[in-house]
Protein backbone atom coordinates (compact mmCIF):
# COMPACT_ATOMS: atom_id res chain seq x y z
CA UNK A 1 0.00 0.00 0.00
CA UNK A 2 1.26 3.44 -0.94
CA UNK A 3 2.25 5.65 2.01
CA UNK A 4 0.23 8.87 2.15
CA UNK A 5 2.35 11.94 2.91
CA UNK A 6 1.48 14.33 5.70
CA UNK A 7 -0.21 17.56 4.65
CA UNK A 8 0.05 21.04 6.12
CA UNK A 9 -3.07 23.06 5.32
CA UNK A 10 -1.97 26.67 5.84
CA UNK A 11 -4.63 29.29 6.64
CA UNK A 12 -4.60 33.00 5.87
CA UNK A 13 -4.10 33.62 9.61
CA UNK A 14 -1.02 31.37 9.44
CA UNK A 15 0.28 33.39 6.48
CA UNK A 16 -0.23 36.60 8.44
CA UNK A 17 1.72 35.24 11.42
CA UNK A 18 4.51 33.72 9.30
CA UNK A 19 4.92 36.96 7.32
CA UNK A 20 5.06 39.06 10.48
CA UNK A 21 7.64 36.69 11.96
CA UNK A 22 9.73 37.02 8.78
CA UNK A 23 9.47 40.82 8.88
CA UNK A 24 10.62 40.85 12.51
CA UNK A 25 13.62 38.64 11.67
CA UNK A 26 14.58 40.86 8.74
CA UNK A 27 14.34 44.02 10.84
CA UNK A 28 16.28 42.53 13.77
CA UNK A 29 19.08 41.48 11.39
CA UNK A 30 19.57 45.10 10.35
CA UNK A 31 18.78 44.47 6.69
CA UNK A 32 16.65 47.20 5.09
CA UNK A 33 15.55 46.27 1.55
CA UNK A 34 15.10 48.98 -1.09
CA UNK A 35 13.19 46.54 -3.30
CA UNK A 36 11.38 43.23 -2.93
CA UNK A 37 11.19 40.65 -5.71
CA UNK A 38 8.71 37.78 -5.42
CA UNK A 39 9.26 34.49 -7.22
CA UNK A 40 6.13 33.80 -9.29
CA UNK A 41 3.68 32.39 -8.53
CA UNK A 42 3.93 31.23 -4.93
CA UNK A 43 6.26 33.95 -3.71
CA UNK A 44 4.22 36.83 -5.07
CA UNK A 45 1.72 37.02 -2.21
CA UNK A 46 4.28 36.80 0.63
CA UNK A 47 6.39 39.38 -1.24
CA UNK A 48 3.42 41.78 -1.35
CA UNK A 49 2.72 41.25 2.35
CA UNK A 50 6.38 41.83 3.27
CA UNK A 51 6.50 44.98 1.12
CA UNK A 52 3.58 46.29 3.16
CA UNK A 53 5.02 45.27 6.55
CA UNK A 54 8.51 46.60 5.78
CA UNK A 55 7.30 49.77 4.00
CA UNK A 56 9.08 48.95 0.73
CA UNK A 57 7.75 50.76 -2.36
CA UNK A 58 9.55 48.83 -5.11
CA UNK A 59 7.85 45.47 -5.62
CA UNK A 60 8.63 43.29 -8.61
CA UNK A 61 8.50 39.67 -9.72
CA UNK A 62 10.65 37.03 -11.34
CA UNK A 63 9.14 33.96 -12.99
CA UNK A 64 10.94 30.65 -13.13
CA UNK A 65 9.60 27.56 -14.91
CA UNK A 66 10.59 23.95 -14.70
CA UNK A 67 10.06 22.63 -18.21
CA UNK A 68 9.30 18.92 -18.31
CA UNK A 69 9.51 16.37 -21.04
CA UNK A 70 7.75 13.04 -20.76
CA UNK A 71 9.00 11.38 -17.59
CA UNK A 72 11.69 13.96 -16.90
CA UNK A 73 12.32 17.32 -15.25
CA UNK A 74 14.94 19.77 -16.44
CA UNK A 75 17.87 19.79 -14.08
CA UNK A 76 17.90 23.59 -14.06
CA UNK A 77 14.84 25.84 -14.03
CA UNK A 78 14.59 28.64 -16.59
CA UNK A 79 13.86 32.35 -15.97
CA UNK A 80 10.87 33.20 -18.15
CA UNK A 81 10.22 36.70 -16.78
CA UNK A 82 13.01 38.78 -15.23
CA UNK A 83 12.28 41.71 -12.88
CA UNK A 84 11.53 44.93 -14.76
CA UNK A 85 12.61 47.38 -12.03
CA UNK A 86 16.02 49.04 -11.91
CA UNK A 87 17.72 47.12 -9.10
CA UNK A 88 21.23 48.45 -9.66
CA UNK A 89 22.99 49.34 -6.37
CA UNK A 90 19.86 48.48 -4.36
CA UNK A 91 19.39 46.14 -1.42
CA UNK A 92 17.01 43.45 -2.70
CA UNK A 93 14.92 40.96 -0.76
CA UNK A 94 14.03 37.90 -2.86
CA UNK A 95 10.90 36.14 -1.56
CA UNK A 96 9.32 32.73 -2.19
CA UNK A 97 6.67 30.73 -0.37
CA UNK A 98 8.85 27.66 0.25
CA UNK A 99 12.38 26.48 -0.39
CA UNK A 100 11.79 22.83 -1.27
CA UNK A 101 14.66 21.71 -3.50
CA UNK A 102 16.13 25.22 -3.39
CA UNK A 103 16.63 25.31 -7.17
CA UNK A 104 14.24 28.21 -7.78
CA UNK A 105 15.93 30.38 -5.14
CA UNK A 106 19.37 29.56 -6.49
CA UNK A 107 18.45 30.38 -10.10
CA UNK A 108 16.61 33.56 -9.07
CA UNK A 109 19.62 34.81 -7.09
CA UNK A 110 21.89 34.16 -10.08
CA UNK A 111 19.50 36.10 -12.33
CA UNK A 112 19.28 39.03 -9.89
CA UNK A 113 23.09 39.28 -9.59
CA UNK A 114 23.20 40.17 -13.29
CA UNK A 115 21.05 43.26 -12.57
CA UNK A 116 23.75 44.75 -10.30
CA UNK A 117 22.12 45.06 -6.87
CA UNK A 118 24.33 46.10 -3.94
CA UNK A 119 23.16 43.09 -1.93
CA UNK A 120 20.61 40.30 -2.11
CA UNK A 121 18.94 38.52 0.80
CA UNK A 122 16.45 35.67 0.49
CA UNK A 123 13.32 34.91 2.51
CA UNK A 124 10.71 32.14 2.48
CA UNK A 125 7.74 31.30 4.64
CA UNK A 126 8.81 27.65 4.87
CA UNK A 127 11.91 25.58 4.23
CA UNK A 128 12.11 21.84 3.70
CA UNK A 129 14.96 20.14 5.63
CA UNK A 130 16.44 18.76 2.39
CA UNK A 131 16.58 22.10 0.56
CA UNK A 132 19.98 22.66 -1.07
CA UNK A 133 19.51 26.43 -0.66
CA UNK A 134 18.89 27.80 2.83
CA UNK A 135 17.29 31.26 2.73
CA UNK A 136 18.72 34.08 4.83
CA UNK A 137 15.34 34.30 6.55
CA UNK A 138 12.58 31.73 6.93
CA UNK A 139 9.67 31.43 9.33
CA UNK A 140 9.19 27.66 9.70
CA UNK A 141 10.48 24.26 8.61
CA UNK A 142 8.34 21.29 7.58
CA UNK A 143 8.58 17.96 5.79
CA UNK A 144 4.85 18.04 4.97
CA UNK A 145 3.21 18.72 1.63
CA UNK A 146 2.22 22.38 2.10
CA UNK A 147 -1.17 23.60 0.92
CA UNK A 148 -1.18 27.39 0.68
CA UNK A 149 -4.55 29.21 0.71
CA UNK A 150 -3.91 30.69 -2.75
CA UNK A 151 -3.53 27.31 -4.47
CA UNK A 152 -6.52 25.28 -3.28
CA UNK A 153 -8.01 24.82 -6.75
CA UNK A 154 -4.69 23.58 -8.10
CA UNK A 155 -4.19 21.22 -5.14
CA UNK A 156 -7.72 19.84 -5.40
CA UNK A 157 -7.08 19.02 -9.05
CA UNK A 158 -3.96 17.06 -8.10
CA UNK A 159 -5.70 15.43 -5.13
CA UNK A 160 -8.56 14.16 -7.29
CA UNK A 161 -6.14 12.05 -9.33
CA UNK A 162 -3.98 11.11 -6.33
CA UNK A 163 -6.93 9.97 -4.17
CA UNK A 164 -8.33 7.91 -7.03
CA UNK A 165 -4.99 6.08 -7.37
CA UNK A 166 -5.23 5.23 -3.66
CA UNK A 167 -8.80 3.99 -4.15
CA UNK A 168 -10.22 6.79 -2.00
CA UNK A 169 -13.04 9.20 -2.71
CA UNK A 170 -11.45 12.57 -3.61
CA UNK A 171 -14.00 14.59 -1.64
CA UNK A 172 -13.51 12.48 1.50
CA UNK A 173 -9.74 12.67 1.01
CA UNK A 174 -9.85 16.49 0.81
CA UNK A 175 -12.08 16.73 3.88
CA UNK A 176 -10.52 14.11 6.16
CA UNK A 177 -6.85 14.18 5.17
CA UNK A 178 -6.44 17.84 4.16
CA UNK A 179 -8.90 19.41 6.60
CA UNK A 180 -10.92 21.23 3.94
CA UNK A 181 -14.56 22.09 4.57
CA UNK A 182 -16.85 19.83 2.50
CA UNK A 183 -18.99 22.63 1.04
CA UNK A 184 -15.91 24.70 0.28
CA UNK A 185 -14.38 21.79 -1.67
CA UNK A 186 -17.58 21.35 -3.64
CA UNK A 187 -17.74 25.06 -4.50
CA UNK A 188 -14.10 25.16 -5.62
CA UNK A 189 -14.70 22.00 -7.64
CA UNK A 190 -17.63 23.59 -9.47
CA UNK A 191 -15.71 26.78 -10.20
CA UNK A 192 -12.61 24.88 -11.33
CA UNK A 193 -14.57 22.23 -13.24
CA UNK A 194 -13.28 19.33 -11.14
CA UNK A 195 -15.00 16.04 -10.46
CA UNK A 196 -14.94 16.22 -6.65
CA UNK A 197 -18.65 16.54 -5.99
CA UNK A 198 -21.02 14.31 -4.07
CA UNK A 199 -23.57 12.43 -6.15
Amino acid sequence: MQEVPSFLNVSWDDIDELSLSLAERIISSGFKPDAIVGIMRGGWIPARILADLLGVDILDAIEIKFYRGIGETREKPVVTRPPLSDLRDKSVLLVDDVSDTGKSLSVAVSALVLLGPARIRTATLYIKPWSMSVPDYYAASTESWIIFPWEKGEILGEIAEYASKLGEDPLDFAVHRLGFQREHVKRISRVRGLEIIDN
